[in-house]
């Protein structure tokens, strides 16, 4: 599954970026990760980075980044639909970074993050996800219905 459909092609150039910063300037890849969840770079690069960074280097795609002010997690996703990256976000949707399933807490707090910011290319890309699993019609309900459980 490609989201955004950027070429796959692409994707070796990045790696060879990341094998430079993390084997010979000795950068940590969670570190890294961070960064790239922060970046405002294009979002392609962001993407392949981040993708690679869970795939090939191991960082954990569900850990926890922060705490919110009512003491909950805040993981990976959320945060960047917090950031609107974009890139990050559906790297992560891609690889099913999140418990549970669209219609569940993580997914629809990201998708309600994302609402409120009114960001509509990332709503663009839940949906598309939803659609390819054949639940969108479960998320749009769950999105709509109200409160988290």
């Amino acid at each position: 599954m490609n989201l955004l459909n950027f070429d796959v092609a692409n994707r070796a150039a990045f790696v060879k970026t990341l094998q430079t910063l993390v084997k010979e300037h000795q950068l940590k890849p969670d570190e890294i990760f961070m960064n790239v969840l922060e970046s405002t770079e294009e979002p392609q690069m962001n993407y392949w980075m981040a993708r690679i960074l869970i795939e090939e280097f191991g960082v954990d795609p569900q850990q926890t980044l922060a705490q919110d002010a009512a003491g909950e997690a805040v993981k990976p996703l959320q945060a960047a639909c917090l950031l609107q990256n974009i890139g990050v976000a559906a790297a992560l949707i891609e690889l099913q970074a999140y418990k549970g399933s669209v219609v569940e807490r993580e997914f629809q707090l990201a998708a309600r993050i994302a609402s409120k910011h009114e960001d509509q290319a990332l709503l663009g890309v839940m949906m598309k996800y939803a659609q390819e699993r054949d639940e969108l019609d479960w998320f749009m309900k769950a999105l709509q219905g109200g409160a988290l459980q």
